[in-house]
């Protein structure tokens, strides 16, 4: 069983989307969240100067996240910066009383990538595969620790990479579910529903007119002739449907990247409605017709 903890988020000019410093109960380490825009005052921040790891995280789509580890901090991220990666904010940790040093964020580093490889609830940035380092038993001890109480910070963060992902999130399970419940055939649906955040909505599903790092089985792609965005909360309701021009792979990730005709219609919303038990975090198929004729989500997988 799990002791209870308390974590302490400090905004600190007063703004809930600014520099922030997160706090753990019993824990000697610190976290400092940051957004890109305000890069420029993070040098005044504790930790900055110090040896850490740190997580940069993407709000595009699905949950991008690029993992590092460095001594001194604030180069490193500075370098980020510069290089106009695909990221939106970041989180970077350190140790209060410099126990954990460079040998310790590299295994930080290291388990963190580990992790996320292992889960993959996220798209992974990193190119590479970082190494456990050559540890005495005394520092891997204190970096294992330190890496136990990071793991409960992240998800209270929105970082859900590093979380064991629920049966139903398996795409695969699901899949294997609906079609049993349902017995669809193969032939059953031409349309993918994707959830989409607020930001990826605007910036990629109706500027861009694509959409990325979706799993799908490699025998349907030629099935799918359409994508349709069910918007998370608060709005809970599929809005948009286009019609797609390509389906290719995206990166190295196993997933793929969508690309559309023209901009995405809007559409009469599909609604969830209260009580609904449907968990729309993943990817559903449907027929086109049939979202376009229901009312609320239960109506098109019932």
């Amino acid at each position: 069983m799990q002791s209870p903890f308390s974590i302490t988020v400090f905004a600190t000019t007063g703004d809930p989307q600014g520099i922030r410093h997160v706090d753990k109960s019993n824990w000697s380490g610190y976290g400092v969240v940051f957004s890109k825009e305000l890069f420029a005052h993070l040098k005044y921040e504790p930790g900055f100067n110090q040896a850490g790891v740190y997580v940069l995280v993407g709000n595009a789509a699905e949950e991008t996240i690029y993992i590092g580890e460095a001594d001194p901090l604030g180069e490193r991220l500075r370098k980020h910066v510069a290089n106009k990666e695909g990221w939106d904010w970041g989180i970077y940790f350190f140790d209060q009383n410099h126990k954990i040093g460079k040998t310790e964020v590299q295994f930080l580093e290291h388990a963190l990538v580990s992790l996320a490889q292992q889960y993959n609830r996220a798209v992974l940035l990193n190119k590479n595969t970082p190494l456990s380092p050559t540890m005495s038993p005394v520092a891997r001890a204190t970096a294992q620790a330190f890496f136990a109480d990071m793991l409960l910070i992240l998800p209270m963060l929105g970082i859900n990479a590093f979380t064991p992902p629920k049966p139903e999130d398996k795409l695969t399970e699901w899949q294997r579910r609906l079609l049993a419940s349902q017995q669809l055939t193969l032939e059953a649906f031409d349309t993918l529903v994707v959830p989409v955040k607020e930001e990826g909505m605007q910036q990629r599903f109706l500027e861009a007119k694509q959409w990325f790092a979706v799993r799908i089985q490699q025998k349907h792609l030629h099935k799918l002739k359409h994508l349709a965005a069910y918007q998370v909360a608060p709005v809970s309701a599929i809005t948009h449907i286009a019609d797609i021009e390509k389906i290719e792979p995206y990166e190295n990730t196993g997933k793929y990247l969508i690309s559309f005709r023209q901009q995405a219609s809007m559409i009469k919303p599909v609604l969830r409605r209260e009580g609904c038990q449907l968990s729309m975090q993943t990817p559903r198929y449907a027929l086109r017709d049939t979202i376009l004729a229901a009312k609320y989500l239960d109506q098109i997988w019932r």
